[in-house]
C-alpha cells in the first residue's frame, strides 16, 4: 500500500507524462524506494551470492567482483558457503554456470576461483562430517526418506564413512542396521577397498572377518589381494575366515599364488607409481594411511596426496621385508620411495608417517650396497625422475668404485645409461663418479666421460633455453625475459621442427618455455619434445590463456617437470614460474657456486685420469674445453686446469701454457712456468723458436723466483749450452 508522499509522487508523474519524463521519474522513484530494502540485505550472505550470479552472467565483472569479495570476507566457514546452495534460491546449476562464464572474464579470475575452491571444500567439510556420517548411519534403519536422504550423504563421504559404518556393523544388534551397513559399504566400492583391507586381519571377531571377505570380493578390486592372502595363509585364523578369504581371492582379477611378500611388493610397485585406483582422492591436498586399532577401530593419517604413493609404497615393502628380509627388489623399492618421497616433500608440509624416522633416505641409499642402489637408479631412470636420478647417482660415488662398477649385471648399467640423461647436473655427476672409478675395462658411452667433465669446467653457470611460439613478437618478448635472468637462447621459432636442430648443437637445454595459442596445440609440442633425447626431461614452462589452463593442468599439469601460467605475467612473477618449476624438477638454477664446485670435481677427477694413464678414457678429448677454460678461469681454478694441459701430450696444451706463463703477473707466473717445465719433462720441447726467444728474454730480463723458474724451463728444454754461456756473471775486480 503506497504512503501519501508516494501518492503525491504518482501524481506529480502523470502531470509529467506528456513530457516523456514519467519513465524516468519512476525509474528514480523505484531505485529509491528500493534503496532501504538493499541495504538491510546487504549483508546477507545468500543475498550477496545471488548478486554476485546476477553480475556474472549479465557481464557486469565490476559489480560481480564486489559482492563476491564481500562474501569471501565475510565470517561464514567453507561449510556455510556450500550450505547456502541447499537453503538459497542460487542452485548448484545456476552457480555452476556463472563460475564457468567468469572464467573468460580477466577481472574474475581470480576471485571466482577462489570462491569455487571454497565451496568445493565446504562441500567435502560437510560430506564428511563426523556428526553427519553418524546421524545418516542411523537414519538408515528409518522412513524411506531418510534411508535415501542417509544413502546420499554417505556416498558423498565415501572413505571418510567406512570407519563408521564397519564400527556399526560389527557392533550393532539391529540386524537391518548391519545389512544396511553392510549395502553402503558395498556401495561405495573402490574407495572402501584399502580401509576394509587393512582392517580385515586385525578385526579379531569371526563373522564380521567372514563378512569383510565377502564385501572385498564382491567389490571386486586386485589390491585387496594380499591382504586376504594374508588372512588365508594365517593358521592362527578361524578356518571359517581362511575359507571366506580364499573365496574372495577367487572373485579377483590378477595372480593370486605369487608368494605373499611378491604380492606386497607388486602392490607397493603400483602406490610408487600413483596408480588412480589407488588414490581415493588424487585431486585432494591430502589421502589417508589406514591403521586398525582394536579399542578405537579404522583410523586414519591423513599425508600429503603428493607423497602418498610414496608412504603406502615404503609401508607395503616393510611388510613384505617382514616377511622375507632377502627380497632385492623389496628393498630397492623401499630406498626408491624414501628417496622420493622427501624430495616430492612440498616445504612447509611434514610427514607423520616417516617425518620422524631414527635414518635419512640417503642413509639407506647406500647402506643396503651398491646393487641395491644400482636398482633404484635404474627404476629413477624409467620414471624419468630427475631429482631422484641425482640421488641415487650421489648415493653411487660414495659406494662406486672400479671394482664394484660393472657388478650390476650384464643386462642393464643403469649408470652408464644416466651419462646420457638429458640434464648437465646429471650427465655432470654420473661422469664424474664413472671417472673416478677408474675403470680397466671398456664400456659403452666411455667416450663421453671426459668431455663432459671438460664442459663442467668450461660451461660454468651459464643456462640455455629453447622458446616455441605462435609469433614473433611473444618469442621475442620470452627471450628478452630470459636473457635478464642469464639464459642463453638456443633456438627460438615456431614449431619443435623448427628449434630442433638448434637444440641438438647446443651443449644442453634447461628449460623451454612455449606460447602456444590453444591448449591443444601446447599438448602436441609437449609431446613432440618428449620424444626428442635431448629434451626429453627438461622442464616446460607453458605460458597459457587462463579458459586454456584447467584444460592443460588436466592434460599435462600432473608433470612435475611442467608448470601451466598464465601468459600475462610481469616480470617478477615470470621469474618467480621459472624458479618455482626448475627447483621442482631440476634442483633450480644453476649458481655460480653450484658451478664452480662441479668445476674442481671435474678438474680433479681429470687430474685423477691423468695420473692413472687410464686405459679407457682419452685425455685429449678434454684439450679444447680446457685451452679455452684457461682464458675464461682464473685464481685457483686456472692453475688447476693449467697442472692437467701440462699432463697432455699435445704441442698446442705446452705451447698455450708458455703463452700464459709469459703473459701472467709475478705471482701466477711462477707457477705456470712450473707446468709448463713439467710438459717439457714428460713429453719433450713442443716449443716453437718464439717460445725460445722469448724464454731466453724472460731469462735475462727477471729476477728472484721468476728467474729461477725461468731458468728450470730453459734447462728442461735441453736447449745448447751456449745458448745461456753469455749469462754467466763477469768479475767484479777492483
Amino acid at each position: 500500500m503506497l504512503t501519501t508522499d508516494q501518492e503525491s509522487g504518482l501524481m506529480f508523474i502523470q502531470c509529467l507524462s506528456r513530457l516523456g519524463l514519467a519513465a524516468f521519474i519512476l525509474t528514480v522513484t523505484m531505485v529509491a524506494g528500493n534503496g532501504t530494502a538493499q541495504t538491510r540485505s546487504s549483508d546477507d550472505p545468500i543475498q550477496l551470492l545471488d548478486n554476485f550470479v546476477h553480475y556474472t552472467l549479465i557481464a557486469r565483472p565490476d559489480l560481480a567482483e564486489g559482492y563476491a569479495r564481500q562474501l569471501l570476507d565475510s565470517a561464514l566457514s567453507d561449510a556455510d558457503l556450500a550450505q547456502m546452495l541447499d537453503e538459497g534460491r542460487v542452485t548448484e546449476q545456476r552457480l555452476d554456470t556463472a563460475i564457468s562464464r567468469a572464467q573468460f572474464l580477466p577481472e574474475l579470475e581470480d576471485i571466482v576461483g577462489e570462491l569455487s575452491t571454497r565451496i568445493e571444500q565446504g562441500r567435502l567439510d560437510l560430506a564428511r562430517d563426523r556428526s553427519r556420517i553418524n546421524e545418516a548411519i542411523e537414519m538408515l534403519t528409518g522412513t524411506q526418506r531418510q534411508r535415501l536422504l542417509a544413502q546420499r550423504r554417505l556416498l558423498e563421504a565415501g572413505e571418510y564413512a567406512v570407519p563408521h559404518l564397519l564400527r556399526h556393523m560389527i557392533e550393532t544388534r539391529d540386524e537391518r542396521l548391519r545389512l544396511a551397513a553392510q549395502d553402503l559399504l558395498r556401495d561405495i566400492g573402490l574407495q572402501a577397498v584399502t580401509p576394509l583391507a587393512v582392517a580385515l586381519p586385525e578385526i579379531g571377531e569371526a563373522r564380521s572377518q567372514r563378512i569383510v571377505c565377502e564385501l572385498l570380493g564382491e567389490i571386486g578390486y586386485p589390491h585387496a589381494i594380499p591382504y586376504l592372502r594374508q588372512v588365508a595363509d594365517d593358521s592362527s585364523m578361524p578356518q571359517p575366515v581362511r575359507n571366506a578369504a580364499a573365496r574372495a581371492m577367487g572373485r579377483l582379477p590378477g595372480d593370486s599364488t605369487l608368494p605373499l611378500d611378491q604380492l606386497y611388493t607388486n602392490l607397493a610397485r603400483q602406490y610408487f607409481d600413483d596408480a588412480t585406483s589407488l588414490i581415493a582422492y588424487d585431486l585432494e591436498p591430502t589421502n589417508n594411511v589406514w591403521r586398525y586399532d582394536a579399542t578405537i577401530g579404522l583410523t586414519p593419517t591423513a599425508v600429503p596426496t603428493v607423497i602418498f604413493g610414496r608412504v603406502m609404497a615404503m609401508k607395503l615393502t616393510s611388510t613384505a621385508l617382514d616377511l622375507n628380509p632377502e627380497h632385492d627388489a623389496a628393498i630397492a623399492l623401499f630406498v626408491a620411495a624414501n628417496l622420493k618421497r622427501q624430495n616430492d616433500l612440498p616445504e612447509g608440509h611434514t610427514d607423520p608417517v616417516y617425518g620422524e624416522a631414527q635414518y635419512s633416505p640417503e642413509f639407506y641409499a647406500t647402506v643396503f650396497g651398491t646393487r641395491i642402489c644400482m636398482d633404484v637408479l635404474g627404476k629413477a631412470l624409467d620414471i624419468q625422475d630427475t631429482p631422484l636420478v641425482r640421488d641415487a647417482v650421489a648415493a653411487l660415488s660414495k659406494t662406486t668404485g672400479g671394482a664394484n662398477l660393472f657388478a650390476y649385471g650384464e643386462d642393464r648399467q643403469p649408470l652408464i645409461e644416466a651419462i646420457r640423461y638429458a640434464d648437465r647436473r646429471v650427465q655432470y655427476e654420473t661422469a664424474i663418479v664413472l671417472g673416478r672409478a677408474l675403470p680397466q675395462r671398456e664400456f659403452p658411452g666411455d667416450n663421453l666421460v671426459v668431455p663432459l667433465l671438460a664442459s663442467a669446467v668450461r660451461t660454468g653457470d651459464r643456462l640455455f633455453a629453447a622458446v616455441v611460439g605462435d609469433d614473433d613478437e611473444t618469442r621475442q618478448i620470452i627471450g628478452e625475459r630470459l636473457g635478464d635472468l642469464r639464459f642463453d637462447i638456443v633456438g627460438s621459432e615456431s614449431s619443435v621442427a623448427s628449434v630442433r636442430d638448434s637444440i641438438d648443437r647446443s651443449v644442453g637445454v634447461d628449460l623451454v618455455v612455449l606460447r602456444m595459442r590453444s591448449a591443444q596445440r601446447a599438448e602436441d609440442v609437449i609431446s613432440e619434445l618428449r620424444q626428442i633425447p635431448s629434451t626429453m626431461v627438461v622442464p616446460i614452462l607453458v605460458l597459457a590463456d587462463g579458459q586454456d589452463i584447467p584444460a592443460l593442468n588436466l592434460s599435462v599439469g600432473q608433470d612435475a617437470r611442467v608448470l601451466v601460467t598464465r601468459a600475462r605475467l610481469t616480470d617478477q612473477a615470470f621469474e618467480n614460474s621459472v624458479d618455482q618449476l626448475m627447483t621442482r624438477a631440476a634442483g633450480g638454477r644453476m649458481t655460480q657456486a653450484e658451478a664452480d664446485a662441479y668445476a674442481f670435481e671435474a678438474l680433479d677427477t681429470l687430474r685423477d685420469i691423468a695420473v692413472s694413464n687410464s686405459p679407457v678414457y682419452e685425455l685429449l678429448d678434454a684439450e679444447s674445453s680446457l685451452l679455452a677454460a684457461m682464458d675464461t678461469r682464473d685464481g685457483a681454478a686456472r692453475m688447476f686446469v693449467a697442472d692437467i694441459l701440462s699432463m697432455m701430450d699435445s704441442a698446442a696444451s705446452q705451447r698455450r701454457l708458455f703463452d700464459a706463463a709469459i703473459n701472467a703477473d709475478e705471482f701466477d707466473q711462477v707457477e705456470l712456468l712450473n707446468h709448463v717445465a713439467s710438459s717439457v719433462k714428460r713429453f719433450g720441447d713442443r716449443l716453437q723458436s718464439r717460445h725460445h726467444d722469448a724464454l731466453r728474454d724472460l731469462v735475462e730480463t727477471s729476477t728472484g723466483s721468476v728467474a729461477e723458474a725461468a731458468a728450470e724451463l730453459h734447462g728442461a728444454l735441453n736447449r745448447p749450452a751456449s745458448t745461456a754461456v753469455d749469462l754467466l756473471p763477469r768479475p767484479q775486480l777492483r
